[in-house]
């Protein structure tokens, strides 16, 4: 089973409980993270070392390159709870595994899978990428360095909510019928077959568009601030959830 879960930002227990609660199996099921693996929550470390450990794959979020590009030395350290992962001994090869990321993925499943086609951003994508396989081999394409780190490109694919159509990203990040205008949520200008998984919209929580309406589906339900951790799996169209033991 592949399974997409929406954002962790260093909740390890709930992390731990969702993975038991689904039953994961590292030999024969797939994770991928929609971004925002850590920082706010309490322990980054543990999160990055069960998710290599799980064999675990994703996009890239914001707060992840917030961590890349601190630890390089790029952007000045903020309030963060990154200390214990930045310390750790393995610290270098966990953040390797995390600058190797995509921001942009599709994820074809099976014939049989109940979703067959997906694609996956931690914030969402440009209503002017039309043909999003050029584009993500663009966007993804190495070197992962501190450059790419900051582009344009891997800047609104993990930190859009609400834009425009010609691409300029507001800030707001509240209720989406709120969006001032001119901007509109991003994915109101989405028209792809593809459905469309991404995180970093908590004030939104889970949801997913109608049939008759955008194909996208969010799965960033506040776990860090007391709501809960999701992850959905595209063989089988289902959605599971659990609650976070507090908010961070």
């Amino acid at each position: 089973m592949r399974w997409l879960v929406g954002d962790i930002q260093g909740c390890a227990r709930e992390f731990e409980r969702l993975l038991a609660q689904i039953r994961f199996d590292p030999a024969c099921d797939e994770l991928w993270c929609l971004g925002d693996l850590i920082n706010r929550g309490p322990d980054s470390l543990a999160t990055l070392r069960m998710w290599r450990d799980v064999g675990g794959r994703g996009v890239l979020g914001n707060h992840d390159v917030y961590a890349l590009l601190t630890h390089s030395g790029r952007w000045p350290r903020k309030h963060d709870t990154l200390a214990d992962l930045f310390a750790a001994p393995d610290a270098d090869e966990l953040l390797a595994r995390l600058r190797a990321l995509p921001v942009l993925a599709h994820l074809p499943g099976p014939a049989t899978a109940a979703v067959r086609d997906v694609w996956v951003a931690h914030g969402g994508l440009d209503p002017r990428w039309t043909d999003l396989t050029a584009v993500a081999a663009v966007a993804n394409a190495p070197p992962h360095d501190d450059a790419w780190l900051t582009s344009p490109t891997v800047n609104f694919a993990t930190r859009v909510r609400c834009c425009t159509a010609t691409g300029e990203r507001s800030k707001f990040d509240r209720d989406p019928a709120d969006c001032p205008p001119p901007y509109s949520p991003w994915d109101q200008f989405y028209r792809g077959a593809a459905l469309v998984v991404h995180g970093h919209w908590a004030w939104r929580g889970h949801y997913r568009n109608p049939p008759d309406g955008p194909r996208t589906m969010g799965l960033d339900s506040g776990c860090v601030y007391g709501g809960e951790l999701t992850a959905w799996c595209q063989e089988e169209d289902r959605v599971v959830q659990v609650k976070a033991a507090k908010a961070y």
